[in-house]
């Protein structure tokens, strides 16, 4: 018996052993425990748990709020009780036999030194203990993979991370698969992102519903894993070409950033050839995450379309204009002088402000934006452009917003993003430290402010964890006085005022704390020993769902 199925027989003691002394249960959670178990134990190759659950879901109505006496729940289940160990002390699972190999392909890629850019997958299932074998299991195969239990961290992820591939169970807590699919549907086709459904129930009804709803794959439980590995390489594969062969951004009908740097290049030349003028103007919507409070993503999408289809109509024909991300655009002028791009931006900023009150002038939420603009120099780099686009509209936020302002070298203290900040917790003094500096030089390149503390209590102790804006904070969960459970809850619990994004380090043994960590709302995980390449391409993910 391996280690997960080993897991699996322990979670099963526990949570038939709180069914059978509970007074009474709803239909409903049962339908939800049986569903889970076939799924599960099906997957972990625990064939007699699966051909049990198999036998009673067909019995069970998933929707069903009527109350089970203790004793119906208890005789219901007898085909699992029966395969309980007599003894706990059977599952009892020590620390040689919980440690995790790591594959050959996995160290490599942890000993490279090179840039990591992985495929970002999103799964979403109510079974914590199935959702570390998911994601050990596709992780493996060199994709980033988040996991949890809960839909509204998902609604979270497809908007501020762009994955590039999301997979839902059906059966979710408190919702539905096929929900939660719905709020993210549009999302998912404007961005080319492919969606895939499981669930336990594998008959002709439920996948013919799971296609109807827009799903690009049904994927009955229980899961063969490389057969679910390859299915989604094969979407994986799918987005990649399509999003190559494409030059526009689905949401905006702007160009796509892929195909701005390409015209980036070519003007670059072309106007060093010719003795042309040519200039670059970045354009930033001010406080657009206000119109994404509360998870109404539509009227952050709608803003978005109305500002593109605003300016795209005011635009010459030489002129590019493409999204970068999220609510922060590039446009290229050739032949304009800065100076001429700086009067064309402040009469644009004017013009659409005055568009906004046509539009409704009782709107309670203005809306402005910032623009950056700097010549295109053929002697420096196109990313070197870029960053000196980037510190020029930081200027003008740093002014107020809603203003155009030119680059210079003087502006290199401005920094757009100065709310970031990433916290890193652990009482360990070698690995606080090592981390620390690991994660100077990301800090660095995204203008945030970094800070170490020894345990929990130093944290909270310190007004910096409460001074506001958007946080990161790398965790360890084994600290003395306070660990990170303990900061983890305080924090999803409204401890201090800002945004917090959590990235939880565990050791090789503690399956059942990272079950409870994805439970709690942490928003990644990872297991000692790790790489500090995969931290580093971790967090430089997490850290492109902040700045936004």
């Amino acid at each position: 018996m391996d280690r997960y199925q080993q897991l699996f027989i322990g979670k099963m003691i526990e949570k038939l052993g709180v069914l059978a002394t509970a007074p009474s249960a709803p239909e409903g959670e049962v339908y939800r425990l049986v569903h889970s178990i076939k799924g599960t134990a099906g997957t972990l190759g625990l064939t007699e748990w699966a051909d049990a659950a198999e036998r009673l879901i067909g019995q069970l109505r998933d929707e069903s709020v009527q109350e089970w006496s203790a004793a119906e729940v208890k005789g219901f289940l007898q085909p699992l009780y029966i395969l309980l160990p007599q003894e706990s002390a059977e599952v009892a699972v020590t620390a040689a036999e919980m440690e995790i190999k790591r594959g050959e392909s996995t160290v490599l890629a942890s000993n490279s030194s090179a840039p990591m850019k992985k495929s970002l997958i999103v799964v979403v299932d109510d079974d914590p203990d199935l959702l570390r074998v998911l994601k050990d299991t596709l992780e493996a195969y060199g994709w980033m993979v988040l996991a949890t239990s809960k839909p509204s961290k998902a609604l979270e992820w497809c908007y501020d991370l762009e994955p590039d591939c999301v997979v839902l169970d059906i059966v979710l807590e408190n919702s539905s698969g096929f929900e939660l699919l719905d709020t993210i549907r549009s999302r998912c086709e404007e961005r080319l992102i492919p969606t895939l459904l499981m669930s336990a129930r594998n008959d002709k009804e439920t996948r013919m519903r799971s296609y109807a709803s827009g799903a690009d794959d049904f994927i009955a439980k229980p899961i063969e894993l490389d057969e679910f590995a390859a299915r989604i390489g094969r979407q994986l594969s799918r987005r990649l070409r399509l999003t190559s062969m494409l030059m526009l951004d689905e949401l905006t009908g702007a160009y796509n950033g892929r195909f701005f740097r390409q015209e980036l290049e070519r003007w670059r030349s072309a106007s060093s050839a010719a003795g042309l003028p040519l200039t670059l103007a970045l354009l930033d919507i001010d406080q657009f995450r206000t119109w994404n409070a509360g998870g109404n993503y539509q009227d952050g999408d709608e803003l978005l379309r109305s500002f593109s289809s605003f300016i795209r109509s005011r635009l010459r024909d030489q002129d590019i204009w493409a999204r970068e991300r999220a609510d922060r655009f590039l446009l290229l002028q050739p032949g304009l002088t800065e100076e001429e791009s700086e009067q064309e931006a402040e009469r644009l900023i004017q013009q659409f402000a005055e568009f906004q009150d046509q539009k409704d002038p009782k709107q309670p939420l203005a809306v402005t934006y910032s623009v950056g603009v700097t010549t295109v120099s053929s002697g420096l780099p196109s990313e070197t452009n870029l960053e000196q686009a980037a510190l020029a509209v930081a200027a003008s936020k740093a002014a107020g917003g809603g203003i155009c302002t030119r680059y210079s070298e003087n502006q290199a203290g401005f920094r757009q993003d100065q709310t970031l900040r990433l916290a890193v917790i652990d009482d360990d003094d070698l690995i606080r430290n090592l981390l620390t500096k690991q994660l100077s030089d990301i800090s660095g390149n995204n203008h945030m402010e970094i800070r170490a503390f020894k345990d929990g209590e130093q944290f909270f102790s310190d007004a910096w964890h409460a001074m506001g804006g958007r946080y990161l904070v790398v965790l360890d969960r084994m600290m003395p006085r306070m660990n990170g459970m303990e900061v983890l809850r305080k924090l999803r619990g409204g401890a201090g005022r800002g945004e917090y994004t959590i990235l939880m380090l565990t050791g090789v043994n503690e399956e059942h704390e990272i079950a409870e960590a994805i439970q709690a709302g942490t928003d990644d995980y990872l297991t000692k020993p790790f790489s500090l390449v995969e931290l580093e391409a971790r967090v430089v993910r997490l850290l492109r769902g902040m700045v936004v």
